[in-house]
Parts: C-alpha cells; structure tokens; sequence
C-alpha cells in the first residue's frame, strides 16, 4: 500500500492537473502538497552551550525535515454532492487527516465527517495564531448545517467533543500549551453544540460563535485538569458531588480589507471545568509589488496572546486560594504572546516559499527565590524565538 501511494504521488506531481472518470460516471480530482522546512531556534546548541536552567529547548541546532505531504481526493458524486478524502505523511507517519460527506445546494450546505471545526480560518502563513493552535487547529467529527441568507451566514455543528491535549506554540517541540485536541476514541466521549453568524459589510467581515457541551469523562476532567494543572480545586473523581465538568467557548473575528491591506482580529474565550482562559491575536497583511521580483509578495505581522485566568477558588476544606497560577516545571500553565513576522512569495502557481520568524514571550512563575533555592538559573521566560525557512510546493 505505501509503495503505490509512493508511485501515485509521483506521478501526480509530475501533472498539473489531475482528474479521474471512473466507469460509474463518477469524476475524482486529485490534489495535494509537499513542504519542506529549515528551522533554527534561538541560541546555539550542543553540550557547550547549555545553561544552569530548569526549562531547556530540546534542540537548539539548525535543521530541516518535511512538514508533510498531502493527498487529497475530491469524489463528485453528484452535482450536489461530494466526498473529500485527505491523506497526511510526514517523517514519522501517515494517515486520514480529514475526510467528510458534503451536500451543498444553492446556499444550503450540511457537512458529515472529520474536519476542522467551522469557524476555522484558511491561514496565508504556516505558523497559527496561539488561539488558532488551541482552539481550531484540532479537527473534530461533525455534522455541521450551513444556511446563507441575503447579508447573513447561519451555522450549527453537532460534534463529539475533541479532548483536551498538547500541541506546539510554534514549531519547537519543547515546551508545549493546553489545546483542543484531534478527535480520538475516547472512552467517557460527550457532545458539543455550536453555533454561529456571520456577516459581510462591503469590504467589512465579521463572524461570531459559540460552543459548548461537557467535559470528557476522566479524560479531561482528571487527565489534564486535576492532575496536570496542581492548583486544581476538586476531588479525584468526575462522579464527585462538586465536580465541575462545564466546557464552553465562544468568540468572534473580523477583518477589513482596503488598498490591498488586510486587516484582522480574533478574541477567544473559554471555561474548562474551573479553567478560564481566553487570548486574542491582530494582524495585518499587504500584497507588495517589487520591481526585481516576478510575483507580488505577502508580507504579514502578527501578535498574539493566550493566558490562563489566575482565580481565587475555595477549596472542599473551605480554605481560599490563588488557583491557576504559571509554574515553571509546567508549560501548558504558561500566559504566552507571540509576534509572528512572514513573507509569502509565489515562485510559480505552484510553489512557493514561506520565511517566517516568531519571536515568544512566555510567563514561567519562575521567582529569584525559587531559582537561589534551587542553585540554579532565574528563568522568568524562555528564550525560543524561532525561524522558519518553507518551501511548498502544490499540484
């Protein structure tokens, strides 16, 4: 099987464009990506160069890895109805990223299978924003309705809820941040509820949402929060007469587009269980047109936040305390901002490269105090800019 997807995949790339009709009458389009990253991380790396500190970035060394290579299959069934199958390889794995059922007519459209949630937004950059990454980043399965009216965009989503998990602030792996996971078989799984608007003014475009449900039984409630989280206020099992199992999370985007300038911003808020979190990002993009090059270039800035609520909680013992607090052994409790700086350049209508550097600024908790006590390094953040060098090319 791995050998023919193999051939497959070098065959299409070696085609523009790519479209099968099958005996039945049925059409598939064939599609797909490959990037190809260079990527270095602030400081300089090897056993030389390695400080007294409690927090260290795994590898610190220049170096460069494929992303991942993507297949994807579009099915027209119909006029109406289509089926979309999308395969992921990367160094270590590959496997069905997303795959869905679409029934679109007219402006009705109904969707059922593994996607993103629907209030994703379609990034020009590789890196997400923070509260992309923790929020939309993770596809989930769903049968999602979407109605458009005259002015106004209607949705609702009936989805199983996707677990609370860690991913990537950026594209080192060290020190990694509470998300909204991939869907999994999960045992205890619930059901989330969304909802959500959207609107166009011109070249003005908002969009506003709301999801909510219950926390996974034990998977959530006991296997990130109570046991990840040390000033989690509850007892050891979800069943418990003081359990908090709420989850929901609600926001809403707009942009602005004039002179060949976007405009954008994001505010996302969130509760899980006695965890509030919300962040938000801003960004701004312009197409530029430059004598020496072919193409027009993109050129992107972005900042962004997600931060944990400190709360003052009462305990079972009727003591109060400061709960939610950033420890430093403990990433995924970390308050975080990020400035993303991109250039996009088309090479062709099929390639292009990607420059990219993240600079990060996290929240440890760590004090002076701790660090003397513990004969080591103060570390009240992280030094883990970031840059990366993309080439991708599509078909």
């Amino acid at each position: 099987m791995k050998a023919f997807l193999i051939i497959l995949f070098t065959h299409i790339l070696l085609s523009q464009n790519q479209s099968i009709n099958i005996p039945s009458g049925v059409k598939i389009d064939i599609s797909g990506e490959v990037e190809m990253e260079f990527i270095d991380v602030e400081g300089k790396g090897g056993t030389a160069n390695r400080e007294a500190l409690r927090q260290e970035v795994y590898t610190r060394s220049p170096h460069t890895r494929i992303d991942k290579a993507v297949l994807d299959f579009k099915v027209y069934y119909t006029e109406n109805i289509t089926y979309r199958l999308s395969f992921n390889f990367n160094d270590n794995k590959g496997y069905a990223d997303k795959y869905y059922l679409k029934y679109k007519n007219g402006n009705t459209q109904i969707k059922i299978g593994k996607d993103r949630p629907a209030v994703a937004l379609k990034r020009i950059t590789e890196g997400y924003p923070l509260i992309g990454t923790a929020y939309w980043k993770g596809r989930e399965y769903q049968v999602d309705w979407q109605q458009t009216f005259d002015m106004f965009t209607l949705g609702s989503t009936i989805s199983l809820k996707r677990p609370l998990g860690y991913d990537d602030a950026a594209e080192d792996k060290s020190f990694r941040m509470l998300v909204y996971d991939d869907t999994d078989v999960i045992d205890g799984q619930t059901i989330e509820y969304g909802l959500r608007a959207s609107t166009s003014l011109g070249k003005l475009n908002f969009m506003g949402w709301y999801y909510t449900g219950n926390l996974i039984d034990d998977a959530d409630w006991k296997g990130r929060l109570h046991f990840d989280f040390d000033y989690y206020p509850e007892s050891n099992t979800v069943q418990s007469a003081d359990a908090n199992i709420d989850h929901y999370w609600l926001g809403g985007r707009a942009d602005y587009t004039i002179f060949n300038t976007n405009f954008r911003g994001e505010y996302i808020k969130s509760k899980d269980g006695f965890l509030l979190r919300n962040g938000f990002y801003s960004e701004v993009s312009r197409n530029l047109e430059l004598p020496f090059l072919d193409n027009s270039i993109r050129l992107l800035g972005r900042y962004g936040e997600l931060n944990n609520d400190e709360q003052m909680i009462e305990n079972q013992d009727g003591i109060i305390f400061d709960s939610f607090l950033p420890l430093l052994k403990d990433p995924h409790t970390w308050d975080r901002n990020m400035i993303t700086l991109a250039a996009i350049y088309n090479l062709t209508d099929y390639a292009k490269i990607k420059i990219e550097y993240y600079m990060i600024d996290e929240d440890t908790g760590d004090t002076q105090e701790a660090a003397d006590s513990g004969d080591r390094d103060y570390q009240p953040n992280i030094k883990d800019n970031q840059l990366l060098v993309q080439f991708e090319l599509s078909f």
